[in-house]
């Protein structure tokens, strides 16, 4: 039997399943689930879950900049038990038809200098770094800016 995984808009019933995700993979910088109400439901963005068999296993949440033509990836997550199927680069190729969609110039992010993984996945889809913010992460981690140009 195949199984069959699937991109969907996220909606405020998914937040229980996005709050497990979440906690999983970024522990003390983890989102509320009032910022995850936030993210589905008012904010200026998008925001995507990927779902197995009824069960949500990774999301991404993207936000456009006011006043500018970029789009943000927020946060991008893909639950423990299911990486190595290509669900980043599922999440990454929904974002750049996204992104053509609003007609934004960049696509911008933020992550971690120690998320080897989330790095590759950003360079391999034509991010590059163009920065670094100092202390950005809860434990005083530095993140590395990177965008890509449309």
């Amino acid at each position: 039997m195949e199984q069959t995984v699937y991109l969907r808009k996220a909606n405020l019933r998914d937040i229980p399943a996005i709050l497990e995700i979440e906690q999983e993979c970024f522990r003390e910088d983890s989102f509320s689930r009032e910022q995850f109400a936030y993210l589905i439901g008012r904010s200026k963005g998008i925001f995507y879950v990927v779902v197995e068999q009824e069960q949500i296993i990774a999301y991404i949440s993207l936000l456009l900049h006011a006043g500018t033509r970029y789009l943000r990836i927020y946060s991008i997550a893909v639950h423990p038990d299911f990486r190595g199927r290509k669900l980043g680069q599922l999440l990454m190729e929904q974002t750049i038809a996204t992104a053509h969609d609003c007609k934004a110039a960049k696509i911008t992010l933020e992550v971690k200098v120690t998320n080897t993984p989330a790095i590759r996945l950003y360079m391999k889809n034509g991010f590059i770094p163009v920065g670094v913010k100092p202390a950005y992460y809860h434990d005083g981690s530095d993140a590395i800016y990177m965008q890509r140009t449309l």
